[in-house]
């Protein structure tokens, strides 16, 4: 049964804003309330608790406190937003977010500062500002791939005007593995006082694996047990210019960010979350790698009725993969064979887009846009060779997608209390897939396949904002969001037969279209009490149409075909408070019932049926108290989280459930100006997440389902110095 109302009030949750308190203030020090942050959902500069739709803002003073180092770390804390390692294999970092109960790849946005990222990139949390969770379809400023929401991570810019810097360490030990060390710095420096500044950082990860091999039952030769596998390490860093000119009208920002990760061994549980040891036939390398380089260039000027802003970036990334599939194969040929499928990717993405934000005097406002994106991603694997038989499968694509959007969002103050809203944004993209498959699998299969898909429309939205009080909000929002559509490439003979006896003919199975929601929401945004407390919520009602569904044929190979319809409802809750000096308190709840309406002409799906990786709750706690031992500033810090059951579909039609489960953190530390010293237990009670059974790259074993776990108890010391 879901938490009452008063006990929700009585803890914290991800807060919508940052208390801004010194850092080695103690009780004695009057606080003044919960201060706002201010943020950049819309593309202006406005207070959170101004914008018209359902947001979760986490601050730097929180990440920093909260010891956030990856997406994982703080997802749990956001309502209505889940996770999963659901994503392709290759890279075994593939992650897929779902906000509201829209699940599926490309549905959320991922944005660091302007540009956009793929959604299972995860960087390293260093050096931020803040981190905006834009929840409902984002589909008139941000475009494809926000039909669910969108996830900002906001850097630290440099700053001209005062030379600073950071360094930070943390040193832990988890149970099940070993020692863990993270490192990272940051400086600003101002070259130029008031005209150029440069900043830079750069960090170190390295976690210990927490899985053991040991040969199977059957394996035909015994080797020796290996431990610390799934063991990670990142590293990387960013530096960054900017030039200011012309009395600060004018800035210019380059900037470049690289990240390198490894993996030893697929770091995957066998059958349940909980299982940490691998029984394999064979002792193979199954390590992996993603590496990836942002560099991008942003200008801005100011004029007195507005901001123009040009923003151009190019993505690189490269992601090797290797997997164990002795089993699953041995069993397709009839003989133990050890067999090591390898994948590769490379993809290359430019971005350009063009904005401006006015600054009119008077109750109209614009935000208008142009944007232009240019992917290419080659996937392979390489011929998988088994003795006997040679070349048993082989794989490559390649991948074009071109993007075109102009879009235009307009704000009109009818009165001082209402606002209206309206935005349009139109879009045309092609998608050029290529495909050559071959191998003794596939026999007759083999061969090269292309195929184009066009598409064009529009995502509208429409908006309005109503002050009740000075300090309490009212909006409500329809708005459509919009996925980008793709071909198929597959051998069109060989599976013939297959497809018919689905009902889809040649014609349709060659591509398809952009799928859409339309979403409606109502929410309140108010402070109470000199702002000592603060009090959001929202309600939703989504339709989603056209859903994107991937059909597999009996001939071995998948096929992404529209068909059916699902609905998604919930809500959002999030309380602070400051019921006291040094004490804040804070509630997060999210609903969502996330279904499958009409399944369509596919009736792949029954009607009812739930969308996979969805939870129906989830709910955040947390405690911050600010105290004094003597002369000794100290801070305590507690959350707890919950995420409820849910599918997963990955590889099961029928599904596998995901069950609950829970986690809680303590951190305790002193409070100084420039120097902390933080004690802290991650997972207190050693509860293993399920993050659903992952696909494979090559073919499941049925018998040995593969599970993302989360990580055991971790206890350690996190120290930072600034300067």
């Amino acid at each position: 049964m879901a938490p009452s109302i008063l006990v929700m009030l009585q803890m914290s949750a991800t807060p919508a804003r940052a208390q801004r308190v010194p850092e080695n203030s103690t009780p004695t020090a009057q606080e003044s309330g919960i201060d706002d942050i201010v943020v950049t959902a819309q593309r202006r500069a406005e207070s959170a608790q101004k914008v018209p739709l359902s947001i979760t803002v986490l601050g730097g003073d929180q990440i920093e406190r909260e010891g956030f180092r990856s997406f994982q770390d703080y997802a749990t804390r956001v309502p209505n937003l889940s996770f999963s390692q659901g994503g392709s294999s290759i890279g075994g970092l593939g992650q897929a977010i779902s906000l509201r109960g829209i699940y599926g790849t490309n549905t959320t946005g991922v944005y660091l500062d302007d540009t956009p990222l793929p959604g299972s990139v995860d960087p390293q949390v260093v050096d931020l500002e803040r981190i905006e969770v834009l929840r409902g379809p984002q589909g008139t400023l941000y475009g494809a791939r926000s039909m669910g929401g969108t996830v900002r991570l906001i850097t630290r810019q440099p700053d001209a005007s005062e030379f600073s810097g950071s360094a930070h360490a943390i040193v832990s030990s988890t149970r099940r593995g070993g020692a863990n060390g993270t490192a990272d710095g940051s400086i600003n420096i101002p070259v130029i006082a008031d005209t150029l500044g440069v900043r830079a950082f750069a960090f170190w990860d390295d976690q210990s694996g927490v899985f053991t091999r040991v040969p199977s039952a059957g394996a035909p030769t015994q080797y020796s047990p290996r431990d610390d596998l799934g063991s990670s390490r990142r590293y990387g860093g960013a530096i960054a210019a900017r030039l200011q000119l012309f009395d600060n009208a004018l800035s210019i920002t380059p900037r470049v960010v690289l990240q390198r990760s490894r993996t030893n061994a697929q770091p995957y549980a066998d059958l349940a979350a909980g299982n940490f040891v691998q029984k394999r036939s064979f002792n193979l390398d199954d390590s992996g790698s993603d590496d990836w380089n942002l560099f991008s260039l942003t200008n801005r000027y100011g004029a007195d009725f507005g901001e123009f802003v040009s923003v151009t970036s190019q993505f690189n990334r490269d992601v090797s993969d290797s997997e164990d599939a002795s089993e699953a194969i041995s069993g397709l040929v009839g003989f133990t064979t050890p067999s090591l499928f390898r994948g590769l990717s490379r993809a290359r993405t430019f971005v350009q887009e063009f904005r401006f934000t006015s600054a009119f005097k008077g109750p109209f406002q614009i935000t208008l846009g142009a944007f232009y994106q240019k992917a290419n991603m080659l996937t392979q694997i390489p011929p998988n060779i088994i003795d006997g038989i040679g070349d048993f499968y082989n794989y490559r694509s390649r991948n074009r997608t071109t993007e075109k959007a102009l879009y235009g969002e307009a704000h009109l103050d009818l009165t001082d209390k209402l606002q209206v809203i309206a935005g349009l944004r139109y879009f045309r993209n092609v998608v050029s897939l290529s495909v050559t498959q071959g191998g003794a699998a596939i026999g007759s299969g083999a061969g090269t396949f292309d195929q184009v898909q066009r598409e064009s429309g529009f995502n509208p939205k429409f908006g309005i904002k109503y002050a009740l009080t000075p300090s309490v909000n009212l909006f409500a929002n329809a708005a459509k969001g919009f996925r980008v559509g793709g071909a198929n490439a597959y051998s069109e003979n060989f599976c013939a037969a297959d497809r018919d006896a689905l009902g889809i003919s040649a014609d349709a199975a060659r591509s398809y279209r952009s799928d859409s929601v339309w979403s409606y929401e109502a929410g309140i945004k108010s402070s109470f009490l000199n702002n000592r407390l603060i009090v959001n919520a929202t309600g939703f009602h989504i339709n989603w149409s056209n859903i994107q569904q991937s059909v597999a044929l009996a001939c071995g190979f998948s096929i992404d075909q529209n068909g059916g319809r699902a609905r998604s409802d919930g809500f959002e809750l999030e309380v602070q408070a400051n019921p006291a000096n040094g004490l804040t308190l804070g509630a997060g709840a999210g609903y969502t019932d996330a279904r499958i309406t009409d399944p369509g002409a596919l009736a792949i799906l029954t009607p009812g049926a739930r969308i996979q990786q969805v939870p129906r709750w989830n709910f955040t706690a947390s405690a911050d108290y600010k105290f004094a031992v003597g002369e000794l500033p100290l801070m305590l810090h507690g959350d707890v989280s919950h995420v409820g059951s849910s599918l997963s579909r990955s590889n099961l039609l029928t599904g596998r459930t995901r069950p609950a489960y829970d986690l809680a953190n303590l951190r305790l530390g002193t409070d100084f100006k420039r120097f902390n010293v933080t004690f802290f237990v991650e997972n207190v009670f050693d509860k293993i997440a399920n993050l659903a059974d992952v696909p494979p790259l090559a073919v499941e074993d049925p018998d040995r389902p593969r599970i993302a776990a989360g990580r055991p108890r971790t206890i350690g010391v996190d120290l930072r110095v600034k300067f």
